[in-house]
């Protein structure tokens, strides 16, 4: 974007020494510098250092990564298919599941999260400087510090563990084991989280294949592992088994580790350890890093919290693992509708806002959330729908009883409740971040949590056990949706009438952007309350069909319920689809539409 179409645009002109890398590196800045690096990319004004894949696009490299990140999500499945088959809902995997949440918490915290939104606009900022010895020396203070500072945590959280006498938990035997586990398991955060920063490196080099598969192959290690598992002794011997499959996690995350090294070694990116404290990049990355840190940590120290609970208020084995299990469930359509569309509009409505187009941010807020809405109502009715015969299905196991799957039935049951909540509070908080506001957000968020908590603590003493976090997960991200609405609507106020007022239909890049008219906002609750409906009818045609079928096919075992199960699902998809095909759902030719620029 040039001095002129800044300023027409409102947005602050971008100046010379921007591009030359000599602005200060503020946190406001890195903001400012996403916006228009992503403008940049889009213009095609950014040349790619050294040799790129020959002719691949901003799209090309998104659908990349999003192919990679469902054959990543299609093992994960795998994995816990197989855990469920070798392990059950059971014991020994409530008390893995505890010790995994702490590495990937920490993963979530300084991997996936803060450090790479923090770092990459910086390392862009170093790229377009051009002074390779400068970029070598970020990403080197940038390693160590990372390494330094996990690996201290590492060793303090570990240390500590084994200090706190076993005698002081209400089930001592579990809290041994649980400590073992996470002795073997916590190192694999330092692993990770360097790997999450050489992904970020290289995606700021347009180099998006081999991070983009790097959790696909830290599924394959994780399968292999417990296929070695299954065809060894080991699989009569659970304690043993489960050691071992926390060093091959450790192992994945190690292969994550180096395997990123090649390809940061052929760009001349690899930098041995370095402490270049005054570096200004190393200061505003931590500046940065700091709000994001701690929006991310109330969610993973939540989640966490959550499985404490469920481990301590709720009598008996197995309702941490029983949860674990119908989270997956939950959380493969949450990663492939809510947080993708949420995630792919970010850079639109943050030119948006950079330039004080606001109608637009409007528009294209109400028309991904009503596209939100018309996929995530199917999927959420659907897995509710099938909700027992498909945890059957992928869970079941000699080692787990009919009730134990029930319950891990119901609690995906009640999750369905949030997928549509949780997908639009993404979009929201998406929004906020793309207007520079951290603040409201995170304190919404807070604000949620603790009302998560207490309804928690109260619905796991009911009947529905560990059932009830997911009902006190839809209770409070209700809550957290309101208040987003509420403030999000008071800061856009007025911007509704100013999209209807405009005079042209903007470019079809921004095609999600298209003003509003009057009758498209009198269709907007029209059109939330038919996919409702319509969803709800899919779902019942998609249970009558499963249920029809099993009990036609009469078969024991994964056989009946993979048939049962593939009909109901084909049965949804096809009535879903073809009564929003009949009644001439306006989102049907807008994703047609969309599709066809892609």
């Amino acid at each position: 974007m040039n001095e002129d179409a800044a300023a027409s645009s409102g947005a602050e002109p971008v100046h010379e020494d921007v591009e030359n890398g000599e602005a200060d590196l503020t946190p406001e800045g890195i903001a400012a510098d996403s916006v228009r690096l992503e403008e940049e990319r889009r213009e095609l004004k950014i040349e790619s250092a050294g040799p790129s894949p020959a002719g691949r696009s901003v799209m090309g490299s998104a659908i990349l990564v999003s192919g990679a990140t469902f054959i990543s999500r299609i093992l994960g499945l795998a994995r816990d298919v197989l855990m469920a088959f070798l392990f059950g809902i059971s014991r020994e995997m409530d008390v893995f599941f505890l010790a995994f949440t702490v590495p990937n918490l920490f993963r979530k915290l300084f991997g996936e999260g803060a450090l790479s939104s923090a770092t990459i606009p910086v390392l862009t900022r170093y790229r377009l400087r051009g002074d390779p010895e400068a970029t070598r020396r970020l990403i080197g203070t940038l390693g160590t510090m990372l390494g330094l500072g996990l690996g201290a945590i590492t060793l303090v959280v570990i240390a500590a563990t084994w200090l706190v006498p076993a005698d002081w938990f209400h089930d001592p035997a579990k809290y041994r084991l649980f400590r073992e586990y996470l002795t073997i398991l916590l190192p694999y955060v330092v692993f990770i989280c360097l790997a999450a920063l050489q992904a970020g490196t290289l995606n700021c080099w347009n180099r998006f294949g081999v991070p983009a598969l790097m959790p696909a192959l830290a599924n394959l290690i994780w399968i292999g592992t417990l296929i070695y598992i299954w065809k060894s002794p080991l699989r009569h011997n659970e304690h043993d088994a489960m050691v071992f499959m926390a060093f091959g996690v450790l192992a994945a995350g190690m292969v994550q580790w180096g395997m990123q090294l090649v390809p940061l070694a052929r760009m001349k990116l690899l930098s041995g350890p370095k402490l270049a404290i005054n570096e200004p990049g190393i200061r505003e990355t931590f500046k940065a890093m700091a709000p994001m840190l701690f929006a991310l940590a109330v969610f993973q120290v939540n989640t966490f919290l959550d499985q404490v609970l469920a481990e301590v208020l709720v009598a008996g084995d197995g309702a941490v693992s029983s949860y674990s299990f119908a989270s997956r469930l939950f959380q493969f359509p949450l990663g492939l509708v809510g947080v993708a569309l949420g995630t792919a509009m970010f850079p639109l409505m943050s030119r948006f806002a950079a330039r004080n187009e606001f109608e637009k941010l409007t528009a294209g807020l109400l028309n991904s959330a009503r596209l939100i809405a018309f996929i995530s109502l199917p999927a959420a009715f659907g897995l509710a729908a099938l909700a027992y015969p498909i945890t059957e299905l992928l869970f079941s196991s000699p080692k787990t009883g009919q009730d134990l799957l029930q319950r891990s039935s119901l609690v995906a049951t009640l999750l369905c409740i949030s997928l549509p909540i949780v997908s639009v509070i993404s979009l929201l908080t998406k929004t906020f971040y793309a207007l520079r506001d951290y603040k409201t957000p995170t304190r919404i968020a807070l604000l949620s949590v603790l009302v998560n908590i207490a309804c928690n603590v109260i619905l796991l003493q009911t009947p529905l056990l560990e059932a009830g976090l997911a009902l006190g997960t839809a209770i409070s991200g209700a809550l957290n949706l309101v208040l987003l609405v509420w403030v999000l609507r008071r800061r856009l106020k007025g911007t509704i009438l100013e999209s209807m007022r405009a005079a042209a239909i903007p470019p079809a890049s921004e095609r999600l952007a298209q003003p509003f008219t009057p009758s498209l906002l009198r269709a907007f609750p029209v059109s939330l309350l038919r996919s409702l409906l319509v969803a709800a009818l899919m779902g019942a045609g998609a249970w009558l069909v499963q249920n029809a079928l099993y009990l036609e096919f009469g078969l024991t075992g994964r056989t009946s319920r993979l048939l049962s199960v593939f009909g109901g699902v084909l049965a949804g998809v096809v009535i879903y689809t073809g009564l929003s095909v009949l009644l001439r759902a306006q989102e049907v030719q807008q994703i047609m539409t969309l599709r066809k620029r892609r």
